[in-house]
């Protein structure tokens, strides 16, 4: 079954657009990114036994994927054990309903929440603000991206996109609107005072609490979230009740396997051996327990995920959401998150989008956000093959007929001249005479049909007056020795 996710119906061109010409994106994610990725090679090089770990938790999440359903079954029987009630959300639909229904019934008026991918991708705080119930977001950089009435553009950091000057404008303008003081200056202590300040009251008036899961341990049914600011503690003890919502594949077999895992989103992804604050939820509060909620809903979320498994892009369901491969994907450099158009951006999201959804959403993701210069799989800790598998969804894309007419010709016609060694020298050849003929050596944007698509994003390389196979013959002449 195809999964439904939330997609920004803007046309790529225009997306692309205008993410090439927002500057202030571009410089912010290219220092975050590069910032991060060398925090992780540095990492590595002083901790290399840490690779160990690696290789262990990518067999352990490999095994986990492979026997799902028996570990769904053990993990909603433990969780019920303890007190809490587990639900089955076959798509998005089904487990935005259990939410308000909930809600509803225990008449809850403020959610607050932690960081979670899959209520983005479900558009939980879409469906509770239509309901009349206020959500708040207690991640900084969610509750930076609240403000601003955008969407996550980095896995790990949702505001990435934007610098301390903008969210100091935001933060001026919410407190004008609030009636309170604004931040004293755009530093970043005072910035992160700011939203502390305007926080703490809603974690205390909060009704309901709502969380992701970047795991779930089958075998003591517990709940664990990694965060780097502690506000997921306040999210799973100070409101009367709590709902998680995880996708069905963060489920693992048991703490043996927790271990290992439980390093390779921080080490990937920041660099660090551990994030921050670890949280661990098992049950509602209990009898002599000094807080936590009355009651706990865990809403497993299927979307589309069930159906990857057996098929040649069931690693995929391996991820955790490490952030590790936009880190280090050029195209995600130049263009940031939101120029994807899916709530998972990067080479991942240009993976995951089209199998969950079944290509009904941005079937140009695999074609056109790709250079296949295979950074991605050198740098996910879970040796998800992103490379092989968009090569793999484009060809599914030719089978089904997706690709313009125009572009099929095009390509058809560029692999017959590059398949043999003269096709490709007449193709120099051709290259170098309109380079010439146009007066530019950086681009062509005046190329005629599918080619000024294609050069409007794209520099075209000089091309050489004098190819390697031109070049040999005249340097190397045989002589009397070489016979």
């Amino acid at each position: 079954m195809a999964g439904q996710l939330p997609y920004d119906h803007r046309p790529w061109a225009l997306r692309r657009t205008l993410a090439l010409h927002d500057h202030t994106m571009r410089n912010t994610i290219g220092f975050v990114t590069r910032r991060f990725t060398v925090a992780k090679r540095e990492a590595y090089r002083q901790h290399p036994e840490l690779e160990t770990a690696r290789l262990v938790a990518v067999q352990e999440k490999r095994q986990a994927i492979r026997d799902l359903p028996e570990l769904l079954a053990t993990l909603r029987a433990r969780i019920e054990e303890h007190g809490g009630q587990t639900y089955l959300a076959a798509n998005a639909h089904d487990a935005v309903h259990r939410v308000l229904n909930i809600a509803h019934h225990e008449q809850v008026r403020l959610v607050i929440k932690s960081k979670s991918m899959v209520t983005e991708e479900i558009e939980l705080n879409r469906a509770l603000e239509q309901a009349g119930i206020v959500v708040r977001e207690t991640d900084l950089g969610e509750y930076i991206i609240q403000l601003a009435h955008e969407k996550p553009s980095h896995i790990l950091a949702p505001a990435a996109h934007r610098n301390r000057h903008q969210i100091d404008e935001l933060f001026e303008h919410d407190a004008a609107q609030q009636g309170v003081m604004p931040p004293r200056s755009d530093d970043i202590h005072d910035l992160t005072a700011y939203a502390r300040q305007r926080l703490r009251q809603e974690f205390l008036a909060a009704d309901m609490g709502v969380t992701g899961g970047n795991f779930l341990v089958a075998e003591t049914g517990t709940l664990v979230l990694i965060t780097n600011e502690g506000n997921a503690d306040m999210v799973t003890t100070l409101p009367r009740i709590l709902v998680s919502i995880v996708g069905v594949e963060k489920v693992i077999r048991d703490w043996a396997s927790l271990i290992h895992l439980i390093q390779q989103p921080a080490m990937s992804g920041i660099g660090r051996h551990l994030s921050s604050y670890t949280t661990l939820v098992q049950g509602p509060k209990q009898a002599g327990s000094a807080d936590g909620p009355m009651q706990w809903h865990v809403i497993l979320v299927d979307n589309g995920r069930m159906a990857l498994r057996d098929t040649a892009f069931e690693d995929v369901l391996s991820c955790i959401r490490c952030g590790a491969c936009l880190n280090v994907c050029p195209v995600f450099r130049e263009v940031g998150g939101h120029a994807y158009g899916s709530v998972y951006p990067g080479p991942i999201g240009i993976v995951e989008t089209p199998l969950l959804t079944d290509f009904a959403m941005l079937p140009e993701l695999p074609s056109s956000l790709c250079t296949l210069c295979h950074a991605c799989q050198e740098a996910c800790p879970m040796e998800i093959n992103l490379p092989q598998h968009i090569v793999d969804l484009r060809r599914i894309q030719v089978q089904r007929k997706m690709t313009p007419g125009l572009w099929d010709w095009t390509m058809k016609t560029w692999a017959r001249f590059w398949s043999t060694p003269g096709g490709y020298r007449r193709s120099v050849r051709i290259a170098r005479l309109a380079t010439r003929l146009s007066g530019q050596h950086q681009s062509l944007h005046a190329a005629p049909g599918v080619f000024a698509g294609w050069f409007e994003t794209r520099d075209m390389p000089a091309v050489a007056d004098q190819t390697f196979h031109e070049w040999w013959p005249k340097r190397h002449q045989p002589t009397s020795t070489d016979q």
